[in-house]
């Protein structure tokens, strides 16, 4: 039994994220590959596509530019259950689907959609994931380096993103992300 643990960035590209979507699109290709050639033996692999989920990443993802702003929408995305799921029911969705021997678990609606959606207009895909770039802080040249989310909120010092991730911040108590 082989597990990939993927992303919904290795079925489209998200905006801001081309170098991490290039390591997932690979892995996703490596582990259906993997799924196609042991098809037949008894051996399963799985790939593992899961959307945001609470886990408390927003506070220890670094973030490069504008900081504030990218984790001024990160950090909300990453904590309400609208965007995210909560960690153990990802868990659960995951052991069920690969006990089952599924050779794709897609958790969560945003990956499901993001499949479907790609898979009949890949064209229109694109495109929308081009309008949400221009939509994102950009960058700019006189912010090098990189920022740990808890850095980036402290500077960004706001009550509204910080009630936003309240669940997310939750999560990174119970997942030991914060040192």
């Amino acid at each position: 039994m082989d597990v990939t643990v993927a992303s919904v960035g290795g079925l489209v590209s998200p905006p801001h994220l081309l170098p991490y979507a290039t390591a997932k699109f690979g892995a996703v290709g490596f582990s259906e590959g993997l799924s196609s050639a042991l098809a037949g033996s008894g051996v399963t692999a799985t790939t593992i596509a899961p959307g945001l989920m609470r886990t408390g990443s927003h506070e220890r993802a670094f973030f490069t530019g504008q900081s504030e702003k990218e984790f001024a929408w990160f950090g909300p995305a990453a904590s309400l259950p609208l965007l995210s799921m909560n960690a153990d029911r990802a868990a659960r969705i995951i052991m069920d689907g690969v006990l089952a021997g599924k050779p794709t678990v897609l958790v969560g609606w945003l990956p499901k959609v993001a499949h479907r959606v790609h898979g009949l207009a890949p064209g229109l895909t694109t495109r929308a994931m081009g309008i949400a770039n221009r939509l994102l802080p950009g960058a700019r040249s006189d912010q090098a380096g990189l920022r740990e989310g808890r850095d980036a909120a402290s500077g960004l010092n706001s009550k509204v993103v910080r009630a936003l991730t309240t669940l997310g911040s939750k999560a990174a108590r119970k997942n030991n992300e914060r040192s």
